[in-house]
């Protein structure tokens, strides 16, 4: 069975400003197929919100869609997922700019990586080996995102195999990605399955850790998502 833990907590930032939390995030962790999506609104643009919202239900309508067929490439995921977010919006797309990061599977034996922006995938092997996706994110003063210009070659994308007993996927937005040490990502999706999925409300034992985040000075916005695949009974 799938199983996720995730959480989006509001950066010090935000709840000094009295602004809400511009993260989203979505997971689908279903029998045949599974979809773990995370965005990061883009704090500049008065809709951050409704676009990181947005886009996480704009993934869910796209995959929806693309996982009826075996042989839907992932690029037509991603124009599906471009077009639904539009559609979604109920302000011009510039107003409502957001980072994406997903993880999909279609049920027909595949799975789809894909990432705009800034932001964490890493993919944890059964055997412990950490697997980062690589990005095509900017340096600092250009972030790649739904309402920036941008084409389908500025996502970096990926089509794989979906998750094997004991493997992890984790998505998060740049206010972890950023203070993780690339040496301990797989402790970390190790803690979370180990020590937060047992609980009933794991959910929000990682909001907790995310708003006593240990480094100091941070001030964004934060999203963790883990989804892993453990064995078809539970105790």
């Amino acid at each position: 069975m799938i199983r996720v833990v995730a959480s989006s907590v509001r950066g010090p930032a935000h709840k000094r400003d009295g602004l809400p939390c511009q993260d989203a995030w979505l997971a689908v962790p279903g029998p045949r197929a599974a979809l773990a999506v995370v965005c990061d609104g883009m704090g500049s643009r008065p809709h951050a919100r409704d676009g990181s919202r947005a886009a996480t239900q704009a993934a869910r309508d796209a995959w929806r869609m693309w996982s009826r067929s075996p042989t839907g490439t992932v690029e037509d995921l991603i124009r599906l997922l471009e077009v639904c977010w539009r559609l979604r919006l109920r302000v011009p797309a510039e107003q409502a700019a957001t980072t994406c990061l997903l993880y999909a599977e279609d049920g027909h034996g595949r799975a789809a990586l894909a990432q705009l922006g800034d932001g964490l995938i890493v993919r944890r092997t059964s055997t412990g080996a950490v697997q980062v996706h690589p990005s095509r994110a900017e340096g600092f003063g250009r972030t790649q995102a739904l309402g920036t210009p941008h084409t389908l070659t500025e996502w970096s994308l990926d089509l794989t195999t979906p998750l094997e007993f004991g493997e992890a996927i984790a998505l998060a937005t740049d206010g972890v990605s950023e203070d993780l040490d690339a040496t301990r990502l797989g402790g970390l999706i190790t803690w979370v399955i180990d020590e937060l999925g047992p609980h009933p409300h794991a959910g929000r034992l990682l909001r907790a850790e995310l708003n006593n985040w240990p480094v100091p000075q941070h001030q964004d916005d934060k999203t963790l998502l883990v989804l892993w695949k453990t064995s078809t009974s539970t105790k």
